[in-house]
């Protein structure tokens, strides 16, 4: 089941309701090392989550903690030299490497896609600038429900330009912000045409090797051999997830590193040792809540960047708050439960702030008694429907246009789905409920039965 996007469309949509609240000061001395090994042991022993976190301050690890399996069947533990394909957080060191063209004087932001590959829609319109913080109206190539057919296949530079050029825009440049993976493929293959190198080379010359990143590197081909991890969904045991042949994500996906690589060259972004001060500051000018590379975080009153990740199993949350210096990332090669949590829990920690150990008891409840939850629900707060019905003994949830997800019980009037954080809660109207009142990332709306 493709919940992808039903999970995302809560995400954004609850994240224009974060809290003000003002952030505990308290800092690294507060973290809750033990508290958070069990956090995370709780995770894996219900096939949650396995991966590798890290927290970055004044250029020291103030935690990691590595859980699961690099490879289940020749069970290879994950441990700190594992690497992971880091999917979208690779997107600042794309942008780096092009707005360090643009010092270079290779490269202007306001060059049009047309001097480069004038084929595409709206080419005479589009700028360099435009691609980077996902302006331009191309349409995201992964979005195409054909992708799925060949991400597995090797792909020519020629036949990937065929493939993103032959979708019609989704809006006019500029109108809008609209993600699309399909800019930083351009991103890729410009920045290769201006220079003369492969974008792997450029990659290494300009920031593993001068940071000494030794795990990070453009990924290659179809195959996975440790220290690479391989990545994992959970299904009555481990099921290696299929694997994105690494010619098609490039810059927009195909980095590999690990989660210490990418907090240190993070910091070291932030720091000036990469871009110039005009560089990093048009990098992190935000616009739609987007940066070139970055987008808008927040945490309480901080106020910081970041960005996820997602490419076969994995899935990836990385966080940089500059003026607190602090540097978050995390990469997984299983998860079923909310990234966006698992970065909360680890800033609660950091700033000393109560986080909770997930429970994942349920309960098994009759069809008779689901079936009064069935119905459409709307709320006066966010612009989605949900309807709710009963499908083999299970209550089924789907939001106008996204997938539907199933619902575990964890009483007779409360359910939840963790893949996405959601808890719908009826208790207030027990027993004949006519609403329910949806929960996630500790927010709260009120939905009502449509009569």
């Amino acid at each position: 089941m493709n919940i992808i996007k039903w999970i995302l469309t809560l995400t954004v949509i609850l994240s224009f309701f974060a809290s003000s609240f003002a952030a505990n000061d308290m800092h690294q001395d507060s973290i809750q090392q033990e508290r958070l090994d069990k956090y995370f042991n709780v995770l894996y022993e219900n096939h949650r989550f396995m991966g590798s976190v890290v927290i970055l301050s004044e250029d020291e690890i103030q935690y990691h903690y590595e859980i699961g399996y690099a490879d289940v069947e020749q069970e290879i533990r994950i441990n700190e030299k594992a690497r992971f394909r880091i999917a979208s957080i690779g997107k600042p060191m794309t942008s780096t490497l092009i707005m360090l063209l643009v010092e270079d004087g290779k490269l202007e932001l306001n060059n049009l896609l047309s001097e480069f590959y004038p084929e595409f829609p709206n080419a005479d319109e589009i700028t360099i600038e435009h691609l980077l913080v996902h302006r331009s109206g191309l349409f995201n190539f992964i979005d195409d429900p054909a992708y799925n057919d060949w991400r597995a296949e090797h792909k020519t530079r020629d036949e990937l330009l065929e493939i993103l050029a032959e979708h019609e825009p989704v809006f006019n440049p500029d109108e809008k912000m609209g993600y699309s993976n399909t800019n930083y493929m351009l991103l890729t293959f410009i920045a290769e045409d201006v220079s003369g190198q492969t974008f792997g080379d450029l990659l290494e010359q300009q920031i593993a090797v001068p940071l000494g990143l030794e795990d990070t590197y453009l990924g290659e081909g179809a195959t996975i051999e440790y220290p690479e991890a391989y990545s994992y969904e959970y299904d009555e045991g481990w099921q290696q997830s299929t694997v994105t042949h690494m010619s098609i994500p490039l810059g927009a996906g195909g980095i590999v590193s690990t989660p210490f690589d990418v907090v240190h060259f993070t910091r070291t972004l932030f720091n000036g040792e990469l871009l110039n001060d005009h560089s990093l500051e048009a990098m992190t000018a935000l616009k739609d809540n987007a940066g070139m590379g970055l987008f808008h975080y927040s945490y309480y009153d901080k106020s910081g960047y970041g960005h996820t990740g997602a490419i076969d199993g994995f899935r990836t949350n990385l966080a940089m708050y500059p003026e607190d210096d602090l540097y978050i990332a995390i990469t997984a090669n299983s998860l079923s439960y909310p990234i966006n949590d698992i970065l909360t829990t680890l800033l609660d920690a950091w700033h000393g702030n109560d986080f909770s150990i997930p429970d994942f008891t349920t309960i098994t409840l009759s069809e008779e008694h689901l079936r009064q939850f069935i119905g459409d629900y709307s709320s006066e707060d966010l612009p989605m429907n949900i309807s709710l019905w009963v499908e083999d003994g299970t209550l089924v949830a789907q939001a106008n246009g996204q997938e539907p997800i199933p619902l575990d019980a964890e009483s007779e009037t409360r359910f939840r789905f963790d893949e996405a954080g959601l808890v719908f809660d009826f208790s207030e109207k027990d027993p004949e409920p006519a609403s329910f009142t949806l929960f996630q990332a500790g927010q709260k709306f009120f939905f009502e039965i449509i009569d």
